[in-house]
């Protein structure tokens, strides 16, 4: 039976850019979704081997269950009906290793193992990028999430021991080698949320409000030296949530420019101002993150910032390989003792190749 995998995602800086067509730095890590199915029919009939149930909704994605992960199965389909895909089914199971809520794009593996194996089914080809936008779309049409394109690109355009560089707006992108002494470990707080019951939405619409002093200008091509000037007519929160954006887009450039060079300590400072500006300007942080940045950094990780939408979720860091079980110990000791009600998990990760088939 044809067997798909899509990777999760961990977004190295670039935070809360994306839906503004700016910059982002995210890598495609070794754990995701596989799907495995049987072609045929006129339904899709999904079971999990990690929520409980069975999925069947019709292969053009006509109607959607009204809760739970059938959503985003209908929400696919739907997306590629409207594309033209004929409405072939399949039959099969999904299985994830990813931590769902924890800020590493399960539901954008999700969306993309999907469209893999319907564009298989029915012998209907998407270019890369066209499928990651489409995966964009059913993540809007299955919860209603005003999200940007690059978990879904990500997951699409992911290649080992790089990170992806991608313009949102051009969607123009490169590869940029990662240090091959470090690890990438994600210390996953324990705290959930989902993007559309949290304050997700409501940055995007404070962001927008902002926008209109750029005169229709990206972000992203917005000088940091202006801001000042741009901002001083605001109210002091869009103020706060476009200098986010902008000063993040120029970060991205920079962490691209010290991973080419080399300079890992220009990394460490780099994501503690992308953590700060997140905590303080776009303010999705929460309390359990900040900690986490502040144990990683002081066990001795090269570098450490809030990854994902953020009101829960993880971090990411990276971390010497000579040095991660020192930066575990740390993280694990400071935690537990401030915060034993939630379920801390470290996960170290591998920078892993994108979304593909996996067998026939």
């Amino acid at each position: 039976m044809p067997r798909f995998h899509a990777p999760g995602r961990a977004n190295l800086i670039g935070e809360h850019t994306d839906h503004t067509d700016g910059l982002v730095l995210p890598v495609a890590i070794d754990r995701g979704v596989t799907l495995e199915v049987e072609i045929g029919g006129d339904a899709i009939e999904l079971t999990s081997a990690d929520a409980a149930g069975t999925v069947a909704v019709p292969a053009d994605g006509s109607r959607a269950p009204q809760a739970g992960w059938g959503r985003f199965v209908a929400a696919v389909a739907g997306e590629l009906d409207a594309l033209g895909r004929p409405a072939v089914g399949m039959r099969g199971e999904l299985r994830s290793d990813l931590p769902q809520g924890a800020g590493l794009s399960s539901s954008a593996a999700l969306e993309v193992v999907l469209a893999l194996g319907l564009c298989h089914a029915a012998g209907f080809e998407l270019p890369p990028l066209e499928l990651a936008a489409l995966g964009r779309r059913a993540e809007r049409r299955a919860v209603g999430v005003p999200s940007g394109i690059m978990d879904q690109a990500a997951s699409v355009l992911g290649r080992a021991d790089h990170a992806v560089l991608l313009d949102c707006g051009s969607l123009a992108y490169r590869h940029v080698p990662l240090p091959s002494d470090h690890v990438l470990l994600v210390a996953d707080s324990g705290v959930r949320r989902q993007l559309e019951t949290s304050g997700y939405a409501q940055r995007a619409e404070e962001l927008a409000a902002a926008l209109p002093v750029l005169a229709g200008r990206n972000p992203a091509t917005v000088d940091v030296e202006d801001l000042d000037e741009l901002l001083a007519g605001l109210p002091d929160v869009p103020a706060r949530r476009l200098r986010h954006v902008v000063t993040e887009n120029e970060r991205v450039r920079q962490t691209e420019a010290a991973l080419r060079d080399g300079r890992l300590e220009d990394l460490g400072l780099l994501f503690a101002a992308g953590h700060a500006s997140l905590r303080d300007d776009y303010e999705v942080t929460i309390p359990e993150l900040d900690r986490l940045v502040q144990l990683a950094r002081g066990g001795g990780a090269t570098a450490a910032r809030m990854t994902g939408g953020g009101f829960g979720g993880a971090i990411v860091a990276l971390v010497r390989e000579d040095r991660v079980a020192a930066v575990e110990a740390a993280i694990r000791d400071g935690y537990g003792a401030e915060y034993p009600q939630h379920a801390l998990r470290l996960h170290r990760c591998r920078v892993a190749d994108g979304a593909r088939r996996l067998s026939d």
